[in-house]
């Protein structure tokens, strides 16, 4: 086994231990079920969780939610030409959320 995981484990271990995850916040729950779509993966989903956490969100969450949204307002929208205008934004918000989903695929192959 490589060194960095054999080291990564002791630390961990060691932290367990000393209380250090003791008390945290949602100990014992079970993660939240949200929809933030795309990767169903563990490894993904904590690394998009971790980064939330720290107010960093993902290009490809961005751009769901703004979709989301788009979508929504198109929805409630009553103005012909307000519709048009939300439909070449949700076109647009799609393909880029595809080119995303498509870049994030990639850099794990």
């Amino acid at each position: 086994m490589a060194l960095f995981p054999l080291l990564t484990e002791r630390r961990i271990q060691d932290a367990m231990e000393d209380g250090a995850f003791d008390n945290l916040p949602g100990a014992g729950k079970p993660l939240p079920a949200e929809d933030i779509g795309g990767p169903n993966d563990a490894v993904t989903l904590f690394g998009y969780r971790i980064m939330a956490e720290a107010g960093a969100v993902p290009e490809e969450l961005r751009l769901r939610r703004e979709l989301q949204e788009a979508r929504a307002a198109r929805d409630a929208a009553t103005d012909p030409a307000e519709r048009e205008r939300l439909m070449r934004e949700i076109s647009e918000l799609g393909m880029r959320h595809a080119m995303a989903v498509e870049q994030r695929m990639r850099g794990r192959a």
